[in-house]
């Protein structure tokens, strides 16, 4: 292997980190707050060399010698990604926040020691899906993202649905991978070659029949409707933090790393941006209105998330259909605000059920009297999601609905109706969520768990408390967060 080896720098820290964290652990018998100090200090030192390689990127992105591996016949090579840095940045800030969060939430599951290097081997294989060049090897860090992020659904294996929802996972993403896998064999038999340092020379049936491939592939990860059914089940029963980190982060990057695959196999700007702004109508419209019969708060989160992904597929959909690089902008911009306002919404409700024992919102109703910072948390987030001024969510919906009218086009301002809709009905969801949370409920008397009683831990307010804080700041000043999202859509454009 040669080459620049800062562009691997925080893939090395990730796995190196998970097998030192576990030894560390395991050796001097250290308890859960402990192991999670240890994971967050890898997380740190990650966090510092990707921002070393965000800031090299527009010197290093169009030079075709820079690259970390074997550029031979068969070699495997990893070039700089701006997107990939960007999107790593905000998954391990919020890795790190999880970790804190874990501190405590974990302090009543013995299986601790496995937990905390899941989360960094998940974390790698994602970083290695946006700079590998190598068709098999992104098949290979895709499966590791897939193992590592199952294992975490199903921690708490003592629960027969954490074994569903973690089995669940395990087979529909395996599908997906087994999909792109399909895919390769058809590429390889076209062309003989599975590199992807631009676009490929031959474009013929084979090689339009793998890159659909990977264009289902990866819409069975990111939960495009129909293929959403798993969404629910694995939300609504993985741990909270878990939860958070697939539906902020994960399931929304693979709508990066899918155009950077398919553009380069052949699929053009216009088929790839048609396809996900019809398909982000039906996300828009089915997340919605499932979510309003919901009972229980993990779940209605869940179909939360499945109406997100489709605002984040219509605003990527814009930029490729009509090459409109203000559109590739608001795609980055929603992704920061719904990577932090998702985390927020679960791990406020991960609060809840650590205190209570439930995630039956009737039960929940009046909560906010025995918890109010939990309450103003979870408040905050679904606030945000609902599009309410002054907070981040709305900034973002703000911004889709210009780029819309700026194509002047009928088929967006068609999509826009539907997001509008889709906006109106969601509304409908959170606004009486967030009541239900201060109500009085002489039905219910809340009981809760463990010895501090409602008092939350340190270890789970500060990251609450933080993210809450970032709802708020990107809400009311957005302007240094549409800069920076801009900077990296340009590279973005560039590395295509």
């Amino acid at each position: 292997m040669t080459g620049y080896f800062e562009i691997v720098l925080p893939i090395f820290i990730l796995i190196v980190g998970a097998f030192v964290v576990y030894l560390l652990t395991r050796l001097f018998k250290l308890g859960n707050h402990a192991e999670a100090l240890l994971t967050v200090l890898v997380l740190l030192g990650t966090l510092v060399g990707l921002v070393m390689h965000y800031l090299n990127v527009p010197a290093l992105i169009d030079r075709p010698e820079v690259f970390y591996g074997l550029a031979e016949p068969g070699g495997i090579i990893y070039r700089p990604n701006a997107v990939g840095a960007f999107i790593l940045i905000v998954g391990v800030v919020i890795a790190i926040l999880i970790t804190l969060y874990s501190g405590e939430y974990l302090s009543r599951d013995p299986r601790y020691l496995v937990y905390y290097p899941l989360i960094l081997l998940t974390l790698a294989g994602l970083l290695g899906m946006f700079t590998s060049n190598n068709l098999f090897n992104l098949f290979l860090l895709t499966e590791l993202t897939t193992v590592t992020a199952s294992a975490l659904v199903a921690f708490r294996f003592h629960a027969k649905i954490s074994i569903r929802a973690g089995f669940k996972y395990l087979i529909m993403s395996s599908l997906g991978t087994m999909t792109m896998l399909l895919g390769i064999y058809f590429v390889y038999r076209s062309t003989g070659n599975m590199q992807l340092t631009g676009p490929l020379g031959v474009t013929d049936n084979f090689v339009r029949i793998g890159a659909a491939c990977f264009l289902l592939g990866f819409s069975l990860k990111a939960g495009v409707v129909p293929l959403h059914t798993w969404v629910p089940d694995v939300y609504g029963h993985a741990p909270s933090a878990v939860s958070g980190l697939l539906a902020g982060v994960l399931s929304k990057s693979m709508l990066f790393i899918m155009p950077v695959v398919c553009l380069r196999l052949g699929i053009s700007e216009v088929e790839l941006g048609t396809y996900l702004m019809i398909f982000a109508c039906f996300n828009m419209l089915v997340g919605s209105v499932r979510m309003l019969k919901q009972q229980l708060l993990r779940r209605f989160l869940s179909f939360s998330s499945i109406t997100q992904t489709g605002y984040l597929m219509f605003g990527l959909g814009m930029g490729f259909y009509y090459e409109l690089d203000q559109a590739l902008g608001v795609g980055l911009f929603l992704f920061l605000v719904i990577a932090v306002m998702k985390c927020l919404a679960f791990l406020a409700a991960g609060v809840y059920e650590y205190y209570t024992g439930s995630q039956d919102i009737e039960r929940l109703r009046g909560v906010g009297e025995h918890m109010p910072l939990a309450a103003l948390s979870l408040s905050i987030a679904l606030a945000g999601l609902a599009g309410i001024p002054l907070l981040a969510g709305f900034n973002g919906k703000w911004l889709i609905f210009s780029a819309a009218l700026m194509t002047a086009d009928a088929f967006a301002l068609a999509c826009l109706a539907i997001f509008m809709l889709s906006s109106v009905i969601s509304l409908g969801g959170y606004l009486p969520m967030i009541i239900k949370q201060y109500q009085e409920n002489p039905q219910h008397q809340l009981e809760f768990t463990g010895l501090s009683g409602p008092d939350i831990s340190k270890w789970m307010l500060f990251p609450v408390g933080l993210l809450s804080l970032l709802v708020v700041l990107i809400g009311v000043y957005p302007s240094p967060w549409i800069s920076l999202v801009n900077q990296v859509m340009q590279w973005m454009v560039m590395s295509i």
